[in-house]
């Protein structure tokens, strides 16, 4: 009897602990998305300033010392980044069907791998979004390719937000179109920038 009298006690408190998860994990997950968005238009005012510098010197003097070792440690990280990301292409015709494989194949390990390491690039993005990144043209772009590249990476990992991470992967490869235009790089410079990152994770 007793029995009876207990469980729709217990069946509340597992009501409001699962209510209490789902509130902390849908602002966990606004903050996150809130993030992305400013991380863009961090970078969207960077562009703008570029545009509109006073000067036309491009300073690529790297005095900052967390600057500089910031930017060996994302270049490093972006490196092993594309080396596991043409792993997932190895066997397939797009990285997105890469990526799905890992998740039909129930791929825990790699998919934990994949995503942390993504997560640690975008952080390091976030913080060179708010840096004076329109000092240094080129390393913008090289910013700005692979956040348009994460973006891709994030549609695949998470569903439920695909819809956001394609719209941003949009916008970023629209700001990457204005950069290029502004810097004015040649048709070869432009071939050998796609070489180094963008065409070693999409193409």
């Amino acid at each position: 009897m007793s029995y009876y009298i207990e469980e729709p006690y217990i069946e509340s408190e597992y009501d409001d602990l699962f209510n209490d998860w789902y509130e902390i994990e849908g602002v966990r997950k606004i903050k996150e998305l809130s993030r992305q968005l400013r991380t863009f238009f961090n970078y969207k005012t960077e562009v703008i300033r570029y545009r509109f510098r006073s000067s036309p010197i491009i300073v690529e003097n790297y005095t900052n010392t967390k600057f500089f070792s910031q930017k060996q440690k994302i270049e490093s990280i972006t490196y092993e980044y594309i080396t596991m990301l043409k792993k997932l292409k190895k066997n397939t015709q797009t990285l997105e069907q890469g990526i799905r494989s890992l998740f039909f194949g129930n791929n825990k390990i790699q998919l934990k791998n994949l995503s942390e390491i993504t997560e640690k690039l975008f952080m390091l993005l976030h913080y060179f979004s708010e840096e004076s990144l329109h000092d240094h043209p080129k390393f913008l772009k090289f910013n700005v390719i692979l956040a348009k590249n994460i973006c891709l990476v994030k549609k695949c990992l998470y569903a439920q937000n695909s819809e956001f991470f394609e719209e941003l992967e949009i916008n970023y490869n629209i700001l990457e179109g204005e950069l290029e235009d502004l810097i004015g790089i040649t048709p070869v410079e432009k071939e050998q920038s796609k070489k180094q990152l963008e065409e070693r994770l999409t193409s």
